[in-house]
């Protein structure tokens, strides 16, 4: 990839300094995240900075000459690389975190003896060939797919744990609480001394990193799921035995997981948390911005309650402290269960303020046991799924793959009602899949008998695969086959926006090459993309991949999301598909729909299907959408602009929106306006 290089002109110094200056702060209203660190000894600072690049170096000459390079590297580019950024980004928030820097950095030394001596996997880690009487604490690195950073993970193996034993075990995911300076020297240096709030026997436990402080969403989302892959690969896990818990923010993180992912987890286990933004930061009555029908929309990708209906089909275990402040948002989901007709356990800690105690812990441990214990029926007799995104469409072997109106609920009940009949009803859906490979079901016959919406068919098998597959779609009111090609335009899972459904995935940014139409966009489109990258950095903990317009391949056209920035002149590779977009943006106006805007003093912001290549986005003039305001508690930490805005760029930046929205809004189930 082409490194970014930028000239000094036409009020592009500004952007340059920012780049290589990533101490810039676009506003002083909230606080940092995570927050500045404290003046080290410069001295020490060196010694830490120069031995990490050694150990980069020797690492790189060990990867070049080793022909499984990537199954190794990460577990010690997590290592130095924790030390790289808290070095370059002064990062230290205590002088005894310069001492815990060094042993990592003596950990990283160990590893690199230990791939030349041939070791790797587990024992690689520093798990012991011989099963201990204890638990055993140990921290590995994994790429994300998402930008190809290093991200850190913590495991707590079992006492009695015999390394190359092959029985799976079950799992539990366990995500932290909020720490606005636990980056990743304490995540990493905790993860390898403390065994944590929970340690089931025989129970593997992973510890997520989940990019640091944004309660387990957008990327750290993403994060969850491929620390628990990478886990999958390198250690026996029984997938049908994987819970999911946390407390405080992780509880909250544990709530969003269990109601989007129900049929991932044999448990769920949240503690405290918030379960929704309004209440929890008591907007109700005096919201610091607008809560308009687009942004309450919004609110439904991340709020709880709204999909309350979908723990039936897992087993929720919840806690609260008695006195706990925070005990309101387990309070309203149970009461919202209630309502819905179902009820699961809640443990209340006896006196408790914002902690787990020890009685509480050994019951909820109790209870997740004999739920594991558990016998689990394949396939599943039964789901009752709602989704309101397709981001979240999986529920076992069926998937809502389209709905009527994205953010309005989307249901389906599906039961097995004979060894070869489906019964299915569903509200605001159009298209689904169902996929019985796993238990390959029925085993009697290709054919199902399939009931769905009061009518009958016969259906046959659409694969050759074990079990019974096939692709639904209702149109006119009936159910057919969909024979449609796959990559028709439409919202469907992973290409459903909103903006920063795009920074879920791989995404690179794309620079412009040419200054935009007018002056005042041009220094706006300056401020955005710097603001981006800085942001996706510090907040994110992640690398900023970006090329140049005129350096864009076809190859990374094809497996990223784009993320433009400029005007429709400025950025070649707009200008390149300006025609099939759906917002038009000339010297004279952008249009949107019927409306109509001055380009001198607006910019647009959207995300749509790359035309170039339909199973990607292509984002324009947007990072991540919320901004500093959002610093101040994970609650706020939200989508805050739907599927397009345009802006008026001559407001200033108020650290909640880019500039003053004058229009903004969803596209249709076809990607129209």
């Amino acid at each position: 990839m082409n490194c970014l290089r930028i000239q000094a002109c036409c009020g592009w110094i500004v952007l340059w300094l920012a780049l290589w200056n990533p101490s810039i702060v676009f506003a002083d209203d909230y606080k940092q995240l995570p927050p500045p660190g404290i003046e080290i000894d410069p001295q020490v600072k060196n010694v830490l900075a120069t031995r990490v690049d050694r150990l980069d170096s020797e690492v790189d000459a060990l990867a070049d000459a080793e022909s499984d390079a990537s199954s190794w590297l990460p577990d010690v580019r997590v290592l130095t690389r924790a030390v790289r950024l808290a070095v370059a980004q002064d990062r230290f928030y205590k002088t005894s975190e310069t001492k815990d820097a060094a042993k990592l950095l003596d950990e990283a030394e160990r590893r690199i003896a230990a791939v030349k001596s041939g070791t790797r996997g587990m024992a690689l880690l520093g798990v012991s060939v011989r099963s201990s009487d204890k638990p055993q604490m140990v921290v590995g690195g994994f790429v994300s797919h998402i930008d190809d950073s290093v991200q850190p993970y913590g495991l707590v193996i079992p006492a009695g744990f015999k390394l190359g034993t092959t029985t799976p075990h079950r799992l539990d995911v366990w995500l932290h609480g909020r720490g606005d300076t636990k980056t990743e020297i304490p995540f990493l240096t905790e993860r390898m001394n403390k065994v944590g709030t929970y340690a089931p026997a025989n129970t593997i436990v992973l510890h997520p990193f989940g990019r640091h402080c944004n309660a387990f969403r957008f990327a750290g989302e993403t994060d969850v799921y491929e620390a628990l892959q990478h886990v999958e690969r390198i250690l026996p896990i029984d997938r049908d035995r994987i819970a999911i818990r946390g407390f405080s923010m992780g509880g909250a993180g544990c709530w969003h997981l269990a109601v989007h992912d129900p049929l991932q987890w044999f448990a769920a286990n949240p503690g405290a948390g918030f379960v929704d933004s309004i209440v929890y930061q008591g907007w109700q009555t005096n919201p610091p911005f607008e809560i308009t029908p687009v942004r309450q929309k919004l609110l439904r990708w991340y709020d709880v309650l709204p999909w309350v209906t979908n723990l039936q089909n897992t087993h929720p275990v919840a806690y609260s402290g008695e006195v706990d402040k925070q005990r309101q948002a387990a309070d309203r989901v149970v009461a919202a269960a209630k309502e819905a007709g179902f009820e699961f356990p809640y443990v209340i800690g006896a006196k408790m303020g914002h902690k787990v105690d020890a009685v509480s812990i050994t019951e909820i441990d109790r209870q997740l046991a004999d739920v594991a214990a558990q016998p689990l029926p394949q396939p599943r007799r039964q789901i009752e799924f709602v989704t309101y995104t397709t981001r979240y469409c999986n529920a076992d072997w069926l998937s809502v793959t389209g709905l009527e109106e994205h953010w309005s609920a989307g249901k389906v009940k599906a039961k097995i009602a004979a060894q070869d009949r489906l019964v299915v009803k569903t509200e605001g859906v159009t298209h689904l899949e169902f996929d019985f490979r796993k238990s390959a079901w029925p085993t009697v016959s290709r054919d199902v008998d399939l009931i769905i919406d009061g009518a009958r068919f016969i259906v046959p098998d659409q694969n050759d695969a074990p079990g019974w597959q096939c692709r639904l779609v209702r149109g006119a009111g009936e159910w057919n086959i969909d024979v449609s090609e796959p990559n028709v335009l439409r919202k469907r899972p992973g290409l459903q926006g909103p903006i920063d459904d795009a920074f879920c995935d791989r995404f690179l940014f794309v620079l412009p090459t040419r200054p935009a139409t007018h002056g005042e966009v041009q220094r706006w489109v300056n401020r955005e993309q710097q603001y981006a990258q800085q942001r996706w950095r510090e907040l994110m903990r992640g690398d900023v991949r970006v090329v140049k317009d005129v350096d864009l391949t076809e190859d990374q056209i094809k497996n990223n999301h784009l993320v433009c920035f400029g005007d429709f002149f400025s950025n070649r590779y707009l200008a390149r598909i300006r025609r099939e977009l759906p917002i038009e943006w000339t010297k004279e106006k952008i249009t949107v729909g019927d409306k109509t805007f001055n380009p001198a003093t607006h910019a647009v912001a959207l995300c749509y299907p790359n035309p170039k290549n339909r199973t990607k986005y292509v984002v324009v003039n947007s990072g991540m959408t919320f901004r500093e305001f959002s610093n101040v508690s994970n609650s706020r930490q939200i989508a805050m602009l739907p599927d397009w805005a345009v802006i008026n760029v001559q407001a200033e930046d108020d650290s909640i929106f880019p500039g003053k929205i004058e229009a903004e809004g969803f596209f249709n189930e076809s990607w129209g306006l």
